[in-house]
């Protein structure tokens, strides 16, 4: 099993809403993200995070998922 760890997140954008105060995003401050075989296994306070084979420090940046813009425009 790979794990990758990427902690000291500013800013998480989940896309749940409704889940607690992070309005219709989602937002999560201060946590860390641990993913797993490609899949997100955990999500929590950085203080929190569990080990991993790698990691990425996200520098307090904000970490969202790929955006793809579905819009198309007539030929």
């Amino acid at each position: 099993m790979s794990s990758l760890l990427v902690d000291d997140i500013g800013e998480l954008v989940t896309n749940v809403a409704g889940s607690g105060a992070g309005g219709p995003l989602g937002l999560r401050r201060d946590v860390a993200l641990l993913v797993e075989d490609g899949r997100v296994a955990w999500i929590g306070p950085t203080r929190d995070a569990p080990a991993a084979d790698r990691r990425i420090d996200a520098g307090r940046a904000a970490v969202l998922p790929g955006f793809v813009d579905s819009h198309a425009h007539l030929v």
